[in-house]
């Protein structure tokens, strides 16, 4: 498994919490059942950070529920890296045989 390791710098060090949201209890089963369909698939993994960042949960018409990050407060500490990435065909050839890739 290739992973591409990146630093994220911040203003400070202080952790970065953020109040949770509140679902139903339906949707708070729903919302598992889909975080534990991506660990077993193996499109997310489980991780311990200082960080926390709130989610928002969207339902489509076919009934399935999509989950998205909304890292607004990290976002908001980070420091504006004015240095690029790698070059694009080094990241390319890093991810040509990803299953699946974020950006």
């Amino acid at each position: 498994m290739n992973v591409l390791k990146y630093r994220i710098h911040l203003i400070h060090f202080f952790l970065i919490i953020v109040r949770l949201k509140t679902f139903d209890f339906l949707m708070q089963r729903k919302i598992k059942q889909e975080i534990q369909s991506l660990l077993k698939r193996r499109i997310i993994r489980s991780d311990i950070s200082l960080y926390s960042i709130s989610i928002s949960v969207i339902t489509k018409k076919n009934g399935i529920i999509r989950i998205y990050l909304t890292p607004i407060g990290l976002n908001a500490t980070t420091i504006n890296d004015r240095q690029p990435m790698s070059n694009m065909k080094e990241l390319m050839d890093a991810i040509a045989r990803a299953k699946f890739y974020s950006s």
